[in-house]
């Protein structure tokens, strides 16, 4: 009985490292820039990466995300996180919003390895 304790608690540990870790890793920062007021990033999630986009004031934005296992989700902040007023929408798969800052971040998370394609529309 103490040994089956035992070898539950250590597989218990494992299970929830590895769990931690394909949420945990660092994002990577990217710039994005718009052709024609579109853009299109596509690439795999294992943590996070983190897209920076810049947009004229007053343009209707519309962001969408698809994934492979339809598990990734994306956080939006408008402005930078020490701006007032900066505003941050989160777990989100499509979003037609427009921002009050020029310069805005996307985040993606999901889970390890599933590919993933954000599409960021912006005009009037």
């Amino acid at each position: 009985m103490k040994h089956s304790i035992k070898l539950l608690t250590v597989t218990f540990a494992l299970m929830l490292g590895f769990a931690m870790s394909s949420y945990s890793q660092n994002c990577v920062a990217k710039n994005v820039k718009l052709t024609n007021g579109a853009a299109t990033v596509s690439g795999k999630t294992g943590g996070c990466t983190i897209y920076t986009i810049t947009v004229d004031e007053g343009q209707r934005t519309r962001i969408n995300l698809q994934s492979s296992d339809n598990m990734a989700r994306f956080d939006v902040q408008d402005g930078a996180s020490d701006e007032t007023g900066s505003n941050v929408y989160e777990n989100q798969t499509k979003l037609d919003k427009m921002f009050e800052f020029e310069e805005f971040t996307i985040e993606v998370r999901g889970t390890s390895g599933a590919t993933f394609t954000l599409s960021v529309k912006v005009g009037n």
